[in-house]
């Protein structure tokens, strides 16, 4: 049963986030490493038309088109970090099968808790077949499928363990959506 959202849970925020500005320029804040010589050779998980990104031995998901430069993209871990990669591609740049259009890439719930997508590939699954999506950082909190967004709060369900158990559903203050600039 879903909770209805009290006085103090306020309507949830949905931002759509990339790490360049409308200008192509890096975002204010962020600061990128270069790396040279990856492969992307499909699409994201969490960004539509984004890419998912091997070089050397990291994987990369979600990486975004780079407007300043052909053959080359921006990965971000999270839209918390200042930290991104600046991939310069000498494989293949295939984003076919990228995720759908308003994917929730990160989470901050109404306790503060900063939420993070499992991109990664294979997670748990609970009996009723949610997959455990999202890692919380600081913290052994996991959150289980994905945002119910039922009215103006979303909520999810959260346990402190990655097997299945004993949940709540906590409320959404801001939802991350991925924005590729293409």
């Amino acid at each position: 049963m879903l909770c209805a959202a009290t006085p103090a849970e306020a309507a949830t925020r949905v931002i759509h986030w990339s790490p360049t500005t409308d200008t192509g320029a890096l975002r204010a804040g962020l600061v990128a490493t270069p790396k040279f010589g990856g492969d992307c050779w499909t699409g994201s998980f969490v960004l539509h038309r984004g890419y998912r990104c091997l070089a050397g031995n990291s994987l990369y998901d979600p990486c975004f088109t780079d407007p300043t430069r052909d053959g080359a993209v921006v990965c971000a871990g999270s839209p918390f970090q200042r930290n991104v990669v600046r991939l310069r591609v000498s494989g293949r740049m295939r984003n076919s099968d990228s995720a759908r259009i308003g994917v929730v890439w990160a989470v901050r719930l109404a306790s503060g808790l900063k939420c993070i997508f499992f991109a990664g590939g294979a997670t748990n699954a609970d009996r009723a077949g949610r997959r455990l999506n999202f890692g919380c950082r600081k913290s052994s909190s996991v959150l289980w499928g994905n945002p119910i967004r039922t009215g103006p709060t979303w909520h999810i369900r959260l346990t402190t363990s990655s097997q299945p158990g004993p949940e709540r559903l906590v409320a959404i203050r801001t939802a991350y959506i991925g924005r590729n600039r293409t």
